[in-house]
């Protein structure tokens, strides 16, 4: 065993050579499962993607870090097996008698997400992979949604504020981290941002408009989103808060109110009066004040610093 680890051992020279040949080789799973899933059995499938999803997790997984942090093959690596993963263990619950082809079964997503977010914390606490931690977050929503349909039954309100008080615990997290691990707090905004975009979705699914209180959730959220990426210079965040605001401008145009009351016109004012404020003529400058006179100016403008301790001396 301990031969066959040292083996799956990336040695960090190779690493690049390595990752490539991961992604090439879950290329070519990909390609080889969608073509012929009408004729492999359903066992074989689960198979072949299971074992190649943990043939380069466990690669990325074992790989040695630098300097304290993931090299970029190991990230790679990571990236490319923990999805094939998660997919193996969702085609290996359809052939345990999961049923995908209507509404996704709730049980099945549970155990599967919550598994598959289980190994991808490994990785994200062992070698510093934020990547990993990020598809920790994101499955373990999945799994909290699942859960809930599981137990309760399927609610979009229900989603809605599971979704929302997931972002804010994400966030919180990701304060925490800020200063020990600023990578995995920059993730997790980005996870609670996805978060925020699954609220949006919800709607879409039921082609239905969003309440007034959501929209201001995807408005108030898409704003701090881009605001937090220009200002820590993060761009994932400041793409997730365009996205969100995209959603938001979509919902808030449905409908057939063609007035500027509501949203337009609040925005409209808003908008107007921050540029307003911002370009407002400037206070001139105080004038600078005289200068010295010879023999006005104070001691420690006079004297150096040698001078000031002769003279202290002198005093003493």
């Amino acid at each position: 065993m301990g031969g066959l680890r040292e083996l799956l051992r990336p040695p960090p020279h190779r690493g690049p050579l390595i990752a490539a040949g991961g992604v090439a080789l879950a290329v070519g799973v990909a390609v080889t499962v969608m073509r012929l899933q009408s004729r492999l059995a359903l066992g074989v499938l689960v198979l072949i993607v299971l074992v190649a999803g943990a043939l380069l997790f466990w690669l990325g997984a074992q790989a040695p870090n630098e300097d304290g942090k993931p090299p970029a093959y190991q990230s790679v690596l990571l990236a490319t097996g923990l999805p094939f993963v998660y997919a193996g263990l969702l085609l290996l619950a359809t052939a345990l008698g999961a049923n995908f082809d209507e509404d996704p079964p709730a049980g099945a997503l549970l155990w599967t997400s919550a598994l598959a977010a289980t190994l991808a914390l490994w990785p994200a606490l062992e070698r510093n992979s934020a990547i990993s931690l990020m598809f920790a977050a994101i499955l373990v929503g999945v799994a909290l949604l699942a859960g809930w349909a599981w137990v309760f039954g399927p609610s979009a309100t229900a989603f809605r504020w599971l979704l929302l008080l997931y972002a804010f615990a994400l966030l919180l997290s990701s304060l925490a981290l800020r200063e020990p691990a600023r990578r995995h707090a920059e993730v997790l905004i980005d996870a609670g941002g996805l978060a925020i975009v699954a609220i949006a979705v919800t709607a879409i699914i039921e082609d239905v408009p969003l309440p007034g209180f959501w929209e201001l959730v995807l408005l108030a959220a898409g704003f701090g989103l881009v605001a937090f990426g220009a200002l820590d210079r993060s761009p994932g965040p400041a793409y997730l808060g365009v996205v969100i605001l995209v959603l938001f401008i979509l919902s808030a145009a449905a409908g057939d109110d063609p007035t500027l009351y509501g949203w337009p016109l609040f925005l409209l004012v808003a908008g107007i009066a921050m540029l307003a404020a911002g370009l407002r003529p400037r206070r001139p400058l105080p004038p600078e004040p005289s200068p010295y006179r010879a023999g006005e100016a104070p001691l420690a403008a006079r004297a150096d610093d040698s001078e000031i301790v002769v003279q202290v001396r002198d005093d003493s």
